[in-house]
């Protein structure tokens, strides 16, 4: 009679489906949340070293809140979460460990997506991961410490800073803050005043037709190239610098004054003028161009 046994090179194999099985059992599901609002939230979301998209719900008269574990443990993790009336308060950040924590493969950290009515309030901060804001309407903080900054078919007053990371708007409205220490940056809306600043890194900016300034703005670069596109029917006094670069206006501006000592610099009218609008670059060339 022929017995069949088991080769030894099987059982490497049976423990690791074994492991895998087991792995698979563990593995924690997403962790949820929804807050009840009667009129318009004002939410403050902080997490450490995880992605977070804020987007809107539409008509929604609640707040939901999610977290996907991916390959993390919440174990790891400390979650605080309270809702006093129509105020939100989220917060996701690691537990401190001891030693060196040595990950093999791919390291998914956790992602945090937060759905909120379109009308809110929001100050939103990661410490380490990318943060995504969309279709809300209201005063929105956002803050990374080492990531992107994503923000589209937004308004309202915008206030964003990218310690080390590029920041994206698109179809924005209203008023904008925007500072990044090393990053490319991309704007794109219809405006009414702009603070906008990065150290590091190429800047365009597109002010979309309807905008009218109403405010003293600035856009300024330290070192890098400046592409600012305006409509032809904006209306501002403009000034313009380089201090290593040059100057390409597409516009006409009535001039009322030119100085190429110590870099370039031009002022002028663009149509009737209006608020200032000074366009600023350390190290880089400077583009205005018609839309």
């Amino acid at each position: 009679m022929l017995v069949l046994r088991p080769s030894a090179l099987s059982f490497p194999l049976v423990g690791l489906l074994l492991c895998a099985a087991a792995a698979t059992s563990a593995a924690e599901s997403d962790w949820q949340k929804s807050y009840p609002v009667s009129g318009k939230p004002s939410l403050f979301i902080s997490t450490g070293d995880s992605s977070t998209e804020v987007r809107s719900c539409g008509s929604c008269r609640e707040v939901h809140v999610r977290v996907e574990w991916n390959d993390r443990r919440p174990d790891d993790f400390n979650l605080t979460e309270s809702q006093s009336g129509d105020h939100v308060i989220f917060e996701l950040k690691e537990k401190p460990r001891l030693g060196i924590r040595i990950s093999i493969g791919n390291h998914h950290e956790p992602r945090v997506t937060v759905e909120s009515p379109n009308s809110a309030d929001l100050e939103a901060r990661t410490s380490d991961g990318a943060l995504k804001a969309s279709g809300l309407e209201g005063t929105l903080v956002l803050h990374t410490g080492d990531g992107s900054i994503d923000v589209a078919d937004a308004g309202g007053s915008l206030r964003l800073t990218s310690s080390d990371g590029s920041i994206r708007l698109h179809n924005v409205t209203g008023t904008l803050e925007s500072h990044s220490s090393d990053g490319s940056v991309s704007i794109d809306g219809r405006l009414s005043g702009l603070q906008v600043h990065t150290s590091d890194g190429r800047l365009d900016v597109r002010l979309a037709d309807g905008s009218q300034l109403t405010s003293s703005s600035r856009i300024e670069s330290s070192d890098g190239r400046v592409t600012v596109r305006l409509p032809r029917t904006l209306s501002a006094d403009i000034e313009v610098h380089t201090g290593d670069g040059k100057i390409d206006c597409q516009l006409p501006i009535t001039m009322s004054g030119y100085n190429s000592g110590g870099g370039h610099n031009i002022r002028g009218h663009l149509n009737a003028g209006g608020v200032p609008l000074t366009i600023h670059t350390g190290d880089g060339s400077v583009t205005i161009a018609a839309l």
